[in-house]
C-alpha cells in the first residue's frame, strides 16, 4: 500500500511518498524502494534482452473478441526481442492499469478522469528511453473467419475514431503529472488492429493503404500477426522513434509500477491466501482424530475455514472421490457465501459434481423435496442454526442432513438407522461400520457461535476435532481491531455465565502487519466523505474498485448506493469512467466489473472476503457494550485482508479503538 502525506503536483521530483513493507512497519521511501524493487524483480540480463510484463501472463476479460485482440499484442510484446540484435534491451509492460488525471479540456476543466490503458511500454535502449502506449481495436474486416463480429466500413470507421478518443485522453491524463503535452515530451502512442488488413477499396475499388493521412499511427494485421514483422516494426518506430528524458521516464515507471503492481495490496492477499499452517495440513491430509465419521472445526473469523473446505473438495476430485457417481453437496447460510463458493468451484472444474444449498432458521422443511443422496456434506456457517427459536427447526435440519450423507454411504437398502429423530449424529452413525464413507464436515465460527450455544444448540457443534487458532485472511493491524470482540462477545453477561462461555485464544498467522487502520471524520456528513475516499482510492492509491466494499453498520438514507454515487458522479466528466457503488452481493460477485465497488449490510457479506473495508458507522449508531454490535464489528473488520478505513465520528472511534492505534486518514479527500 502506498500513502502520501500530500498530493503531489507536476513539479514535485521527490515525492514524499512511504510503502508499506511486512519487514518495517513505517515503511520505506518510495525512490529508494522503487530502484531496488525494479532491480530485483525485473533486472536486465547480460548478453540478452529483457522482457517483462504486468501482469506476468494474459487474463482475458471484456468481451470474447476483445479479448483476444489483446492477446495477440501481449503475445507479441512478451516474444519481442529475441532478435541478437536486441541483447541490450529492457522492456516492461503494462496491460490493463488505470490511472486517474483531471481534464484540460472546455468545460471538463478540474474534473477527474480515470483511464483504463491497453497496454503502456518501457523501454530502455541504446542509452535512449522510450515510453509508449498502445490502444488494440478488435475490428474485423472480413479477414478472421473464426471471430463472432465482422465490421462494415462505417463501423470501422467509427471503431478508428473512438480510438483516436481513447488515445486523446490517455494523454490528457498524463498530462496532469508531466506537466505538458506527453507527445512533446516524447511519449509515443498507436493504435494496433490485430484483425484488420492493412489495405481497402476506394469509392473506385481501387486497393489503397488504410488511413495515409496518419503516417504510422496505425499497426494492422499484416504486422502484428507475424513475431519478425512485429520486431522490425518496433524497431523501426518504438525504438527509432521519440524518446524521453531520465525523469520523465522514471516518474512514469514508478507510477505504473505501484499502479500494475496492485500497490501491494494483491501481494499482501495472494501472501496471506496461500499460507497453510499445520493445523489446517493436518485437516487436509486426514489426520486430525474426528469423531466417528463426523468433522467438527471451530475457528475465528479469517483462519480458512471456508477455503479449507474448497481444498478439500478439490482434494476429493484429484483423488478419485469426487464425482459424477460420489457427488458433494455445501450447505451454507447467507447468499453471498454460497455464490462465491459456486464461482470458485467453477473455476476449479468441479462445480458440476457439487450441489449448493442454503438452510434457514424460520422454516422447517429443509431440503424437504429433495432426495439426492451425497457422498460428502460439509456444513459451513454451522453456528447459524443457533439463531433459530424454535428447537424443532435445528433437529428438522440436521435429520435432513444426515438422511441426504446416510443415503449416500449405506450400503444396505433398507437400514434401520436411516432416519435420525433428534439431533444425536454420532450416535446414528456409530451403529454403521463406515468403511470408505464420505466427508461430513461441520464448520463453525466460535465467535458467533457464543452467543448462542449456552441455548439449545446441537451437541455435536459444541465439542471440536479441531480448533483453528491462527488468522490467515487479515494484516495484524486488522486482526488487531476484531480480536477486541471475539475475545469478549458479550461484556454485560455476569460473571458466573462469562465464566462458562470458552473462547479458544488466536494469534495472526503470518508476519505481515501491513498498513495501519485509518479513520475519517465523518463531519456529519458520512455518503459525502466515503465518495471522497473512494475516489482518492481508485483514482490514485492504485486501488480498483472492485476490491472495495462499504459496510454500514446499519443501513439508512445516507448508506445506500445512490447517496454515493450522486457525490461521486458530481466529481467526474459527464458519462466517464467512474467508480459505481452497488447493493447486489450476487450480481457483484458474477461480473465483478472494474469500476463497481459493493456497499452491503455486513451479514449480507459474511464469509466473503475483501482487499479494502470501509467501515461506515453512523452518528451513535454503535454500543460497545452491546453484543449484537459487537458481533457486527467483529463480522465488518474480519472481512477484510489488507486496508481498513474506519468512517465515524470521533466517539465511535474512540470506542472502536482501544489502544490508540488509529490512524487519520493521511490522503486527500478535498477534490
Amino acid at each position: 500500500m502506498v500513502g502520501t502525506n500530500e498530493e503531489l503536483g507536476p513539479d514535485d521530483d521527490d515525492p514524499k511518498l512511504r510503502i508499506y513493507l511486512p519487514s518495517q512497519d513505517s515503511g520505506v521511501d518510495s525512490t529508494e524502494y522503487l530502484n531496488r524493487y525494479i532491480k530485483r524483480e525485473f533486472p536486465a540480463q547480460d548478453g540478452a534482452a529483457a522482457v517483462y510484463s504486468i501482469p506476468k501472463t494474459f487474463r482475458k476479460s471484456g468481451e470474447k473478441q476483445a479479448s483476444l485482440a489483446e492477446q495477440e499484442v501481449f503475445t507479441k510484446l512478451t516474444k519481442f526481442g529475441q532478435n541478437a540484435k536486441f541483447r541490450n534491451l529492457w522492456m516492461i509492460f503494462f496491460h490493463g492499469t488505470s490511472y486517474a488525471g483531471h481534464s484540460f479540456r472546455n468545460q471538463r476543466v478540474g474534473k477527474l478522469m480515470i483511464r483504463e490503458h491497453d497496454f503502456v511500454v518501457f523501454a530502455t535502449f541504446n542509452d535512449s528511453r522510450f515510453v509508449t502506449l498502445i490502444e488494440v481495436k478488435s475490428t474485423n474486416d472480413n479477414n478472421r473467419s473464426n471471430l463472432e463480429k465482422t465490421s462494415d466500413a462505417k463501423i470501422i470507421k467509427n471503431n478508428k475514431r473512438s480510438a483516436q478518443h481513447q488515445l486523446r485522453d490517455h494523454l490528457e491524463v498524463l498530462q496532469n503529472i508531466l506537466g505538458g503535452n506527453p507527445l512533446e515530451k516524447g511519449v509515443q502512442n498507436y493504435v494496433m488492429w490485430p484483425f484488420l488488413t492493412p489495405y481497402t477499396r476506394d469509392p473506385r475499388q481501387q486497393v489503397t493503404k488504410r488511413w495515409k493521412e496518419d503516417h504510422n499511427l496505425h499497426v494492422f494485421e499484416d504486422t502484428i500477426s507475424d513475431q519478425s514483422k512485429f520486431d522490425q516494426w518496433f524497431y523501426d518506430n518504438v525504438l527509432s522513434g521519440a524518446n524521453v528524458d531520465e525523469g520523465i521516464f522514471t516518474k512514469l515507471l514508478n507510477r505504473f509500477i505501484i499502479l500494475g503492481c496492485g500497490a501491494f495490496v494483491d501481494e499482501i492477499d495472494r501472501g496471506l491466501v496461500a499460507l497453510l499452517t499445520q493445523e489446517q495440513m493436518e485437516l487436509l491430509s486426514g489426520e486430525v482424530g474426528r469423531r466417528d465419521k463426523v468433522l467438527v472445526v471451530h475457528g475465528a473469523a479469517g483462519t480458512g475455514k471456508t477455503m479449507l473446505v474448497l481444498r478439500k473438495l478439490q482434494q476429493l476430485y484429484h483423488d478419485g472421490r469426487l464425482n459424477e457417481h460420489n457427488r458433494a453437496l455445501y450447505i451454507c447460510y447467507w447468499p453471498g457465501i454460497r455464490y462465491d463458493m459456486e464461482l470458485k468451484m467453477e473455476a476449479l472444474g468441479i462445480r458440476k459434481y457439487v450441489d449448493t444449498t442454503r438452510f434457514y432458521i424460520s422454516l422447517s422443511d429443509f431440503f424437504k423435496n429433495n432426495q439426492n443422496a451425497y457422498k460428502h456434506v460439509f456444513m459451513d456457517e454451522a453456528e447459524a442454526i443457533c439463531l433459530a427459536l424454535d428447537g424443532a427447526i435445528i433437529g428438522n435440519t440436521l435429520s435432513a442432513i444426515y438422511r441426504c450423507y446416510h443415503a449416500g454411504n449405506c450400503s444396505l437398502k433398507s437400514c434401520p438407522n436411516a432416519i435420525l429423530h433428534s439431533d444425536n449424529i454420532l450416535e446414528k452413525l456409530q451403529s454403521h461400520d463406515g468403511t470408505n464413507w464420505g466427508e461430513l464436515w461441520f464448520m463453525v465460527d466460535i465467535n458467533q457461535a457464543s452467543l448462542f450455544l449456552p441455548k439449545h444448540s446441537p451437541q455435536i457443534l459444541k465439542t471440536p476435532s479441531l480448533i483453528l487458532s491462527k488468522v490467515m485472511r487479515s494484516t495484524g493491524f486488522i486482526f488487531e481491531v476484531f480480536r477486541q470482540f471475539y475475545s469478549v462477545p458479550m461484556p454485560l453477561l455476569p460473571k458466573e455465565i462469562l465464566q462458562n462461555v470458552n473462547i479458544p485464544e488466536i494469534t495472526i498467522g503470518h508476519h505481515v502487519w501491513g498498513p495501519p487502520v485509518y479513520w475519517v471524520d465523518s463531519q456529519n456528513n458520512i455518503d459525502k466523505m466515503i465518495a471522497r475516499v473512494i475516489i482518492d482510492l481508485c483514482s490514485s492509491k492504485g486501488i480498483k474498485a472492485h476490491d472495495l466494499c462499504v459496510i454500514p453498520f446499519l443501513v439508512n438514507e445516507k448508506l445506500i448506493p445512490e447517496s454515493i454515487n450522486k457525490y461521486i458522479d458530481a466529481e467526474f466528466v459527464e458519462n466517464s469512467f467512474r467508480p459505481n457503488a452497488v447493493r447486489d452481493v450476487e450480481l457483484f460477485l458474477k461480473h465483478r466489473e472494474i469500476n463497481q465497488f459493493l456497499i452491503a449490510w455486513a451479514l449480507r457479506v459474511k464469509g466473503l472476503e475483501f482487499k479494502v473495508v470501509i467501515m461506515a458507522v453512523d452518528e451513535d449508531d454503535f454500543d460497545y457494550k452491546d453484543a449484537e454490535d459487537r458481533k457486527k464489528a467483529y463480522i465488518m473488520a474480519s472481512r477484510c485482508t489488507s486496508l481498513l478505513i474506519v468512517v465515524s465520528n470521533e466517539k465511535i472511534r474512540n470506542s472502536l479503538d482501544l489502544d490508540g492505534s488509529f490512524q487519520k486518514y493521511p490522503f486527500c479527500t478535498n477534490l
